[in-house]
């Protein structure tokens, strides 16, 4: 038994043939784009914090989504402000140099580029926080690599100590 399954696709009745859906994903990815009215509680927060550990802390608490709306937020192109985007990057570089949350301190800071590269690369006057924060980026990096490679020198010692 054959069994015929016809697909319906619609299309427009114009010159091109083209498919009415690929319209409907344009139009939908030009609006979504978070909707905020004045500042969240986190902006808040942001612009008025003392203690960068008491940020990170709060931080800690938010759920994930929160977290990247946000972030995603700060930014004037997305309702945020320039002083935003200035305190996120001299918390960044705060959390950095605690080293109390390696890997919160780079989540937050992937994240944060992601959504705001942009705006970072068009503002002049956010280079140089810009650099510091990569070259706290470099350096830690070293760091952990150095403390890894002295496991590993440690751990062939004792497995040939062993033997």
């Amino acid at each position: 038994r054959e069994s015929s399954a016809q697909a319906v696709v619609s299309t427009q009745s114009t010159g091109v043939p083209k498919f009415v859906v690929e319209e409907k994903e344009k139009e939908e990815e030009r609006s979504t784009k978070p909707l905020r009215v004045g500042e969240s509680d986190f902006q808040t927060q942001l612009l008025q914090y003392e203690d960068a550990s008491a940020l990170l802390k709060y931080m800690k608490d938010m759920a994930t989504p929160t977290i990247d709306l946000e972030l995603q937020s700060l930014s004037p192109m997305d309702g945020g402000s320039h002083d935003l985007v200035m305190r996120f990057l001299e918390f960044l570089i705060t959390a950095h140099t605690l080293k109390t949350s390696f890997d919160l301190a780079q989540a937050y800071t992937n994240v944060f580029l992601k959504y705001n590269r942009r705006y970072l690369m068009e503002e002049g006057s956010l280079r140089e926080k810009l650099s510091t924060l990569r070259d706290l980026h470099k350096d830690q990096w070293r760091k952990l690599q150095r403390k890894c490679q002295e496991v590993v020198c440690v751990t062939n010692f004792l497995k040939n100590v062993a033997l």
